[in-house]
């Protein structure tokens, strides 16, 4: 079977390496071989790494590297490649760092550490794809960490490079979102480029956002005041923003502690939650918690939990907002009459060419402050008038003449909203262009 190496560079929690668990060990011995020096080169073939695993739906983890787990069972940490068959959709759920993520390479690539002291990733053809840029940094060789933390180091044991510093998706116990840094999700379970979905730590808050124009908040942990620098690190029992190594923290997200003998990680994925994974003997890997609490729990506070235009509502069931202007095509919805997608020069008559679609009892996730426009009136003028609106939330109190519109660029999952639990009334506008309308 022909296989693509969908992850490579791998640091990787294989936890059915050397227990079994629907992998099949080809070799059984209890190698423990977490280091290397230079010049070593790591082909991604079976003969090249005669030490690897084959799972059930056919993907393989050829192991260059491993600190096994002292226990002897359970999960180790491994560098090396992931491949899975091109057939496949399976997302690998234990990989937890990769280089060169939205671009595979296949079988007969090969990692090297140069006699110059990089780490390189090289396609089958010999062509490099991806290097730490570590060369004539003195390197003198590469170690996986007990903590999983890929690391090149000098010949006096100093950290040159470490996985670490360069996230993907996933953190490991010990691990921090610095900032200026982000938690990026893949694309899909499918397709492990980088996603819109990203989490970041800024200097008055931990924030997640789908990427947009402007960017759409759908998490914010605010810490009361402004701390330049402030970064995140995922300790055994929390998640814990602070401004500096040894200050106060800034905020806590309490989480599970780690278990004796087991492994942890968290990983920001495709919809949109931050799930803490837990290795747990006979049963593999298993979500434990859910980090980010979004308000109304129920599901639907998620940016693309129902797709573009699609409404959510409390028990999670995805509809569009009447079947008169939109449609349905596959996930998500698609306005029959669209807005154009980019402004262009204003035109007369613009307003003329475009209406909107009201949803009483709809809201949306994009906090406030992040939203395109606040408009302190209530009017259709405010989204018909400017080109880059798609949409505009009407968020009100009691009184329906007295609230606020918060303009929106772009339209993805709203969700229905109950006034006797989130305590305020909301209408979503949608923009779609007249059906008389020429543009």
């Amino acid at each position: 079977m022909m296989h693509r190496a969908t992850i490579v560079g791998v640091v990787a929690l294989i936890g059915c390496l050397l227990a079994g668990g629907g992998a099949r060990a080809q070799q059984q011995q209890r190698f423990d071989y977490p280091a290397a020096r230079l010049a070593t080169t790591w082909a991604n073939t079976d003969a090249g790494l005669p030490h690897h695993v084959t799972y059930i739906d056919g993907s393989v983890a050829r192991v260059a590297l491993l600190r096994l787990n002292p226990a002897g069972f359970g999960p180790s940490y491994a560098f090396g490649f992931f491949c899975t068959p091109t057939s496949s959709s399976a997302s690998p759920s234990c990989v937890v760092w990769s280089a060169n993520r939205a671009s595979p390479v296949g079988e007969g690539a090969a990692a090297e550490l140069t006699a110059e002291g990089d780490l390189v990733l090289r396609s089958a053809n010999g062509s490099a794809v991806w290097f730490a840029g570590t060369k004539g940094r003195s390197v003198a060789g590469v170690t996986i960490g007990s903590d999983g933390n890929l690391v090149l180091l000098d010949g006096r044991n100093a950290t040159v490079w470490q996985s670490f510093d360069h996230l993907a998706d996933a953190l490991l116990v010990g691990q921090s979102l610095k900032h200026g840094a982000r938690l990026t999700a893949n694309t899909s379970t499918a397709d492990l480029r980088d996603g819109r979905l990203y989490l970041a730590v800024e200097d008055d808050a931990l924030s997640a956002y789908i990427n947009a124009t402007p960017p759409q908040r759908y998490y914010h942990l605010g810490f009361g005041e402004t701390a330049a620098g402030a970064y995140a690190t995922y300790t055994n029992g929390s998640l814990t923003v602070s401004a500096r190594p040894g200050a106060p923290a800034l905020a806590t997200i309490q989480l599970p502690t780690v278990g004796t003998g087991t492994v942890q990680y968290m990983r920001l994925e495709h919809d949109g939650h931050l799930r803490l994974y837990e290795w747990r003997s006979g049963s593999g890997w298993a979500p434990v918690f859910d980090v980010l609490r979004l308000f109304p729990d129920g599901g639907c506070a998620y940016p693309t939990v129902c797709g573009a235009y699609g409404v959510c509502t409390d028990d999670t069931q995805c509809s569009c907002p009447d079947a008169a202007n939109f449609r349905r095509p596959n996930r998500g919805c698609v306005p029959t009459n669209p807005p154009p997608t980019s402004c262009g020069s204003s035109s007369p008559g613009r307003r003329a060419q475009h209406r909107l679609v009201s949803l009483p009892g709809t809201g949306y996730f994009n906090d406030h402050a992040t939203s395109l426009h606040a408009v302190e009136r209530v009017s259709e003028e405010a989204c018909l008038d400017d080109c880059a609106c798609a949409a505009a939330q009407f968020y009100y109190g009691p009184d329906a003449g007295d609230g606020f519109c918060y303009l929106q660029s772009e339209v993805l999952s709203l969700q229905t909203v109950r006034p006797e639990e989130v305590h305020y009334n909301s209408t979503m506008h949608i923009k779609v262009q007249a059906k008389s309308g020429r543009i």
